[in-house]
């Protein structure tokens, strides 16, 4: 049951969606940027949907991503 989302996995992405950016939330969560975008990378492959768009300076939730984040 590996696709299913753990409850630490809501956890990690409220803190994302609010830090508002990778970095942000990596410091909030006391790990690595690398850590930080490893887990949301994980937890979309999983969900085989993108939750967050990510350039070089924003990050947005996807209509996925707001639907997980309620």
């Amino acid at each position: 049951m590996s696709s299913a989302i753990q409850p630490a996995d809501l956890g990690f992405f409220s803190t994302l969606a609010s830090a508002g950016s990778l970095s942000a939330a990596a410091r909030e969560l006391g790990v690595s940027t690398p850590a930080v975008s490893k887990h949301l990378a994980a937890m979309e492959a999983r969900l085989g949907v993108p939750l967050v768009r990510r350039t070089t300076r924003r990050m947005s939730l996807t209509p996925e991503g707001e639907l997980l984040l309620e």
